[in-house]
């Protein structure tokens, strides 16, 4: 029961001033219907068979491809990281008898900056790849059409992405961009 003088509630359209045709809702509805039902009585167990295995067997070639993708991302920033503090240290061991310790900090810091730089660039030119992913797959799951949320570039500007922040130093983590990559190479 609504009273004249009240606002509407959350979610109605006067309200609503989101953007809505970039979003459409997906329909993942089994359809019962005749031709479907067919389909069902004609399986033989074999084929069944078949179709239960390779579905077990696309699930591990994803997870697998996921995990390798993972892999690689910690190598790359643990050969990122090794790099800049051989850098630094050498420096650090050049600069110190001299007492400027401040250009070792400066050095690192820009290293760091350059880091944060690339990763910064690549979510400009893939945004949907900025931030953890979970709620753009989230969405996607539950029927939202999100705009290239499942696209290799975005796979690739995730994984780049979170190859430089994690590298320059930032408090972040790779377990959600590593969801939002599983989804991406499952799809």
């Amino acid at each position: 029961h609504i009273l004249a003088d009240q606002p509407p509630p959350m979610g109605h359209a006067a309200d609503e001033a989101l953007p809505r045709k970039d979003y459409e809702s997906l329909n993942y509805d089994q359809c019962a219907n005749v031709p479907y039902r067919r389909m069902i009585k004609r399986l033989t167990e074999k084929t069944f068979i078949y179709q239960y295995l390779l579905r077990w067997i696309m699930v591990g070639a994803i997870g697998a491809t996921t995990g390798f993708i993972a892999f690689l991302i910690d190598f790359v920033v643990r050969r990122l990281t090794d790099w800049k503090f051989d850098i630094v240290q050498k420096y650090l061991y050049m600069w110190a008898p001299g007492g400027n310790l401040v250009l070792s900090l400066l050095l690192l810091a820009g290293i760091n900056a350059g880091f944060a730089l690339v990763a910064a660039i690549l979510t400009a030119i893939e945004p949907v790849a900025a931030g953890s992913g979970i709620p753009e797959i989230k969405c996607y799951l539950n029927g939202v059409k999100v705009p290239h949320v499942v696209r290799l570039r975005t796979l690739v500007s995730k994984a780049v992405g979170v190859l430089f922040s994690v590298a320059g130093g930032f408090f972040v983590g790779k377990e959600g961009p590593m969801i939002h990559t599983g989804a991406i190479v499952g799809s």
